[in-house]
């Protein structure tokens, strides 16, 4: 008789979730990092990067459906391998230098993108307990600003001594590293993959039906919605903001954007336990009026700033907008349960990466239309009424 197979180990797990996953956001965050310089080459403002960020989620919001079949039939780890050689592929195609690369950049990178957190959540909502998933969560979600920061330290010195072409294509090297990288861990991690399970879902839309026929599940999802959107609609352009408006230099922007970015490593992780201790729906929705905070802030930016200044804000902006998704994700598992995870996950995340989508191109236009003063005061309205929303839902669902 065969033993059972033992159940996978949580720091492995965690260790290459979080790997595999930052680098996929690293490979996001290039062109955003290094518009200032990019946008000679392909002839487009670089206020207009947003527009890119907008078909990057795009690609995620598509791939993101996809999602549980594909853990289901290679598991977690090898959905994230694939995920990194999509952001790899997505990279090269960068390098090509042409907006009509670009453009395939971004849906490759977005495939890339789609799959990560439900891959994630399906493996590690199986090693922990209601109640004390946020901890967990958060430090697996610190992969998303610890990649950005990497981004923001490697990026611009590399497009300077390399071109930013040469520096897509190193970062392209280094996607593929990790791929192979973690293949020692494959067999320990992808136990429960089950190897003739069809890759096409029966209904496409099945994950965002089980979110939206939850009236919990919705409100995290439509909060989700709303906090990505506010997330990389400035996180997008925030180094062209300091760039523009306060007059920094590409690579002091992006040191302004890769500070933020380590800031929001301590912050997931110290609001994801603070969230296990209390109230999660609270600390979700404090954080949804503190990012709001932070933007409105942001409005009075100008090249009188002092740098220690500009580094307090995107600081604080890092601790609260870049710092939702460990909370966020860790109640979606509670409230969805280890049957449903994965489509509870791919759902809200579906809406995650529409309002990625979204926010992104809509600020872009608002920016070209009124300046970043608008834009930035729009979106942070609309943040506060969804954290009063979610706050709302979920405490009222309370038993």
């Amino acid at each position: 008789m065969n033993e059972p197979a033992a159940p996978p180990p949580l720091v492995p797990a965690l260790i290459t979730m979080f790997v595999t996953y930052a680098l996929v956001i690293l490979a996001s965050m290039v062109l955003p990092v290094v518009a200032p310089i990019a946008s000679a080459t392909l002839d487009i403002p670089a206020k207009y990067i947003g527009l890119y960020a907008a078909m990057l989620y795009a690609g995620a919001a598509v791939s993101s459906m996809f999602a549980p079949n594909l853990i289901t039939r290679y598991g977690a780890l090898r959905t994230s391998q694939g995920a990194l050689l999509f952001a790899s592929a997505g990279l090269v195609m960068l390098s090509a230098g042409s907006v009509i690369s670009a453009i395939a950049s971004a849906v490759l990178i977005g495939f890339a993108y789609g799959p990560g957190n439900t891959a994630s959540g399906r493996l590690l909502t199986s090693m922990t307990k209601q109640g004390q998933r946020s901890g967990i969560f958060s430090i697996k979600q610190t992969s998303v600003p610890a990649g950005g920061a990497l981004c923001g330290l490697i990026a611009p010195p590399l497009a300077l001594q390399l071109g930013w072409q040469g520096a897509a294509l190193v970062l392209a090297l280094l996607c593929l590293a990790a791929a192979l990288g973690v293949q020692p861990w494959r067999r320990r991690l992808d136990t429960d993959r089950q190897e003739g399970h069809s890759l096409l879902p029966k209904n496409l839309l099945s994950p965002l039906a089980t979110v939206m026929n939850g009236p919990r599940l919705r409100a995290l999802g439509i909060t989700g919605l709303v906090y990505a959107g506010m997330q990389y609609a400035f996180g997008a352009v925030m180094v062209v903001f300091f760039v523009e408006r306060a007059g920094l230099s590409p690579v002091g922007a992006g040191l302004v954007l890769s500070v933020a970015m380590i800031v929001s490593v301590f912050a997931r992780l110290g609001w994801g336990y603070v969230a296990d201790w209390t109230r999660p729906d609270f600390v979700l929705s404090f954080l949804g009026v503190l990012t709001a905070a932070s933007v409105v802030a942001a409005t009075y930016v100008d090249s009188g700033w002092s740098r220690p200044a500009l580094i307090a804000l995107g600081c604080w902006f890092g601790a609260a907008g870049f710092s939702w998704n460990g909370v966020f994700l860790a109640l979606v598992a509670d409230i969805a349960g280890p049957k449903r995870v994965a489509d509870a996950t791919s759902g809200v995340m579906t809406l995650v990466f529409i309002g990625s989508l979204l926010f992104p191109a809509l600020f872009a236009g608002l920016i070209a239309l009124s300046g970043y003063n608008a834009a930035l005061l729009s979106v942070a309205v609309v943040n506060v009424g969804a954290a009063v929303y979610v706050y709302l839902r979920l405490s009222r669902a309370r038993p």
